[in-house]
């Protein structure tokens, strides 16, 4: 009859070339870990709060809710006259009649919007047709104005 004997073998015992190469990370390694580490924080941390602060703006979010007031004017403006208005015309195409061609043939009676609002920050919203009239954009340039044009990151623009 065989006699199975067993003995408690630790795995240091049964891998000792495996835990024996197991070293820490040189120092050039860890320098360079850090400093990707940094690059990306820098980068993508003033991103990050930009996102976080823009959500959160009450400015923000009224300039939104104008602009959705303004594009739906600019809805109710294609659907009775053909198109939107040029960007000559303007937003005030849909306060008061214009009288520059194209010159609507179906402008509603009083308007499309009660009145134009201005953004948050006292400045006009704009808006611009594209070269065929088929869209549009509205937009409020921010808390920086239009002096900083309309490609910055504080512009806010509409959904359509």
């Amino acid at each position: 009859m065989r006699r199975i004997v067993t003995r408690h073998v630790s795995p240091t015992q049964l891998l000792p070339q495996f835990f024996s190469l197991q070293r820490g990370l040189s120092k050039l390694q860890m320098l360079t870990a850090i400093a990707v580490i940094a690059v990306v924080a820098v980068v993508a941390a003033p991103r990050l709060l930009n996102v976080v602060n823009h959500a959160h703006s009450p400015q923000i979010v009224t300039a939104e809710q104008d602009i959705a007031e303004i594009e739906k004017g600019l809805q109710l403006y294609k659907q009775d006259n053909g198109r939107f208005p040029t960007t000559e015309q303007g937003l005030l195409a849909l306060i008061v009649k214009p009288g520059r061609a194209p010159v609507p043939k179906e402008w509603k009676t009083g308007g499309y919007l009660d009145r134009l609002p201005r953004d948050p920050w006292g400045n006009a919203y704009a808006y611009r047709v594209s070269a065929d009239g088929d869209s549009f954009d509205v937009f409020s340039f921010g808390a920086h104005g239009p002096d900083e044009g309309d490609d910055n990151a504080g512009v806010i623009r509409g959904k359509h």
